[in-house]
């Protein structure tokens, strides 16, 4: 069971992350053959911005994370560029799944992913500097914490709700030092916010899920991983131009799958249900189980 599981886990000799001296991270050397990715992407091409599901979740508790995760809108920067409207806010974000001609509509009014990506000289200016060598996030000590938090307040592993609040203020405090927020005063003003502090419950549930969505900034597989399971946040919808009317559930099989391991895959595709983007992984059949899950709607797919 999931509960003997994670009291397995954290009884195990090695024990869990404690701290993100921890952290397990993929290193780039930037060396311009081994580069972190986002710094390669961001080199040439400037349409990439942030999504506005993120940004407005940040942005409504003044998250102290938004300048790392984000850089200041073009129009805010500069208010006199053509086209600018007046009193751009300083941070903004993007509809997701827009045609490319709406989206360019919201290049110079919406923030850039954090200048810590990018590589320095690219093909539109300067940015950032040392995204070449920035490191991938494969497990982090904020997102151990919040499963703990999770675990404790749903009472697995031998863990209890009461111990629900440390995990969830410790995962917090772990992912905005991680990102550079170091200031102890910022982040206890952060955790104090009614919107922030833990609530326990159910609400205590989907606040654990919305702190770990937010931590794993950078990890989107990961995070859509967890969004899957929790639904959470619910204003993750499926854009107005998007090919599908629902967020995806999984990958479908490549063509050269089907070319080179037909059988498996056809024998996988029994098991699974039909091979398109709505049929759910094996362990997101049952998404009302889940104290998080909001409704039908928010989960679809």
């Amino acid at each position: 069971t999931a509960s003997a599981e994670i009291k397995a886990a954290l009884s195990a000799p090695g024990g869990v992350f404690a701290s993100n001296a921890d952290n397990a991270t993929m290193a780039w050397p930037g060396d311009g053959v081994f580069n972190n990715p986002w710094a390669d992407n961001f080199s040439g091409r400037d349409d990439h911005r942030m999504s506005q599901t993120m940004m407005n979740v940040m942005l409504a508790v003044n998250d102290p994370r938004i300048p790392i995760y984000a850089q200041p809108t073009v129009c805010f920067s500069a208010p006199s560029t053509t086209g600018c409207p007046a009193n751009t806010p300083a941070y903004a974000g993007m509809p997701n799944g827009l045609d490319a001609s709406t989206a360019g509509t919201y290049f110079n009014t919406s923030s850039r992913p954090g200048a810590v990506f990018y590589p320095g000289a690219t093909a539109y200016g300067f940015y950032g500097g040392s995204g070449k060598t920035y490191p991938s996030n494969i497990m982090t000590y904020a997102e151990v914490a919040f499963t703990q938090a999770e675990a404790a307040e749903r009472g697995l592993g031998g863990l209890t709700a009461s111990q629900a609040p440390g995990f969830y203020n410790a995962g917090i405090t772990a992912s905005m030092n991680q990102w550079g927020v170091t200031d102890p005063v910022a982040i206890a003003t952060y955790l104090a916010q009614p919107a922030v502090a833990y609530q326990g419950g159910t609400a205590g549930l989907t606040q654990i899920a919305t702190q770990k969505w937010l931590a794993l900034y950078s990890d989107g597989t990961n995070a859509w991983a967890e969004w899957r399971r929790t639904c959470v946040p619910s204003t993750v919808k499926a854009g107005p131009a998007a090919i599908i009317n629902y967020v995806p559930r999984r990958f479908e099989y490549s063509t050269t799958e089907l070319s080179t391991n037909a059988a498996n895959v056809n024998a996988a595709i029994a098991r699974q249900g039909p091979d398109n983007f709505g049929s759910r992984m094996y362990w997101d059949t049952k998404p009302t189980a889940a104290p998080t899950y909001v409704n039908a709607t928010a989960c679809a797919g």
